[in-house]
This record gives C-alpha cells, structure tokens and sequence, in this order.
C-alpha cells in the first residue's frame, strides 16, 4: 500500500527492470545456457505460471532443456493462476505443495 510507495523511489524499479532485460547468462558462455550451468552442484525447482507474460512458461522451459543438457537435477510445473507474474507473492496452494515437495 502506501507505505511501499512512500519508501520505494519508482526510478530504481525503472534500474532494475533494464538491468533484467539486458542481461543474458548464456552470453558469457558463447551463447550456450547449458555451459552456464555446467558444474553446478544445485538442485533446481523452476515454477512457471500459465498467466505470467514477464517470465513465460517457454521462456522457463528453455531454462529447463539447458540445465537438463548441463546434466543439472530440476524440477519443472507450470501452474495454472490468474495473477500474472504476482502469483508467486500470493496465497496459491499448489506453490506451497511444490516447495514443499521439492525442499523434502
């Protein structure tokens, strides 16, 4: 609410969001995702929602085809909600059983 907006300088969201839109890990890896990924000794849990048009589902499945090519263990759902890229800061069951499932 009114709090936020009166400690939150809407130019930084501005920063963050060009800082997000220009950075490509697979860049630093001669356009490879996969070798980005190399090596890691994470498990990865990526959670896409049906209604996120920020991050889309393909956008996070060709995350998931590199780090399978890495040889990296991940886990993958889409998950059907209706608040966009803000599903995961709300109140949706199937999140909780998923990270949950995936930190057991």
């Amino acid at each position: 609410g009114s709090g936020f907006t009166k400690r939150f300088d809407a130019n930084s969201y501005l920063y963050i969001t060009r800082a997000m839109d220009y950075f490509d890990l697979a860049e630093e890896h001669g356009g490879k995702l996969a070798e980005a990924f190399a090596g890691s000794q994470a498990r990865f849990c990526l959670v896409s929602f049906d209604s996120d048009w920020l991050y889309p589902t393909a956008e996070s499945r060709h995350v998931v085809h590199a780090l399978n090519a890495a040889g990296a263990p991940v886990s993958f759902v889409e998950l059907s909600a209706p608040f966009g890229h803000d599903s995961f800061l709300l109140d949706v069951p199937a999140l909780d059983r998923v990270v949950k499932g995936f930190l057991e």
